[in-house]
């Protein structure tokens, strides 16, 4: 039977909730959401859990035993200290909402950088959460940004030898070519992307894989075939396996400029990329209003400011709860 979690500290230490979060464990997943679901209190620890986790910038680095004992160390002599205080000393609640803060931060890091690399046995993680949009330097030197709900994972690249990723959500690369020209391999569920120096959009998430080549040429290969590509061309992954298509670009890379762009696209559509996105449901009322449509381009930087952007199409009802969004015709 699982332990009570009783604070924040705890949760942030716990390596099921962790996986919970990064969405990288199906059985982990089931269930915290079965037992916040059932808890008002550990739901609560939750949410402000989550809030922590969205607000600090997790940077990529081993930190090794010495200087986690030394994290350890201060904050246990800065806690120490602070109870020991003189009685009758005023300490104002913004001087320990900040100490709390620090402490919950050392002991997040503390945990998250020591599991980030044991979970998967070496290999490094980059990880965005729902409405989060990232930009990141690989060792390599190439630069990618990462959209809302996405992993990127990767191994320590050895001189010479193939820069092998795996996407799980959506990514924009510029890979930097190397003096020795080792090739750039993006992996998907369905196909690889093979590149020396390059910009490209690819997006693996849903059964969905995609890619947009922006500058340079690109080599598609899969089980079925291999699909040579040129600046502003698009293939996706159908059940007849890798195939060219026409579409508009600047639709598929508006979120690099933290903005939606649609035209024409239907309900259904908009409904799913805001699940996608933000990680919340989005419920349409009828099917009236899944086959109905909207143009236009609207930031996504905020999802309040994005629903209120949709109601003033004057068209749609826009009714947001905690847990989900219902959109009807007005």
């Amino acid at each position: 039977m699982d332990l009570l979690i009783n604070t924040i500290e705890e949760l942030l230490s716990d390596e099921s909730f962790l996986a919970w979060y990064y969405k990288t464990d199906p059985h982990a997943i089931i269930k915290w959401d079965n037992r916040l679901a059932h808890n008002a209190i550990e739901r609560k620890l939750a949410d402000e859990a989550v809030q922590l986790l969205q607000t600090i910038t997790i940077k990529e680095q081993l930190v090794d035993a010495q200087r986690l004992m030394q994290a350890e160390a201060r904050l246990t002599n800065a806690t120490l200290s602070a109870e020991n205080q003189p009685a009758g000393k005023v300490v104002s609640m913004r001087s320990r909402t900040i100490k709390w803060w620090a402490a919950a931060a050392i002991i997040f890091l503390t945990s998250v950088s020591v599991w980030q690399y044991t979970r998967t046995n070496g290999q490094l993680a980059i990880q965005t959460a729902y409405g989060e949009t990232r930009q990141e330097v690989l060792p390599d030197g190439s630069e990618v940004m990462l959209n809302a709900n996405t992993t990127l994972d990767y191994k320590k690249w050895k001189e010479g030898t193939d820069r092998e990723v795996w996407v799980k959500g959506e990514a924009f690369f510029h890979v930097k070519k190397t003096t020795l020209k080792t090739r750039f391999i993006v992996h998907t569920g369905h196909f690889d992307v093979v590149v020396t120096g390059t910009q490209f959009n690819v997006i693996n998430r849903n059964n969905k894989s995609n890619v947009l080549l922006k500058e340079g040429s690109v080599i598609i290969t899969s089980d079925r075939q291999d699909v040579s590509m040129k600046p502003g061309e698009y293939v996706e992954f159908n059940g007849k396996g890798v195939q060219k298509k026409d579409i508009n670009n600047a639709q598929v890379l508006a979120w690099t400029d933290h903005k939606f762009n649609f035209e024409n696209t239907p309900m259904k559509e908009v409904a799913s990329l805001v699940t996608e996105f933000y990680g919340i449901k989005v419920t349409l009322a009828d099917e009236a209003v899944a086959s109905s449509t909207i143009s236009g381009i609207m930031s996504n930087d905020n999802l309040d400011i994005f629903l209120q952007a949709l109601e003033a199409l004057s068209e749609y009802d826009v009714v947001k709860s905690e847990k989900e969004i219902l959109i009807r015709k007005k």
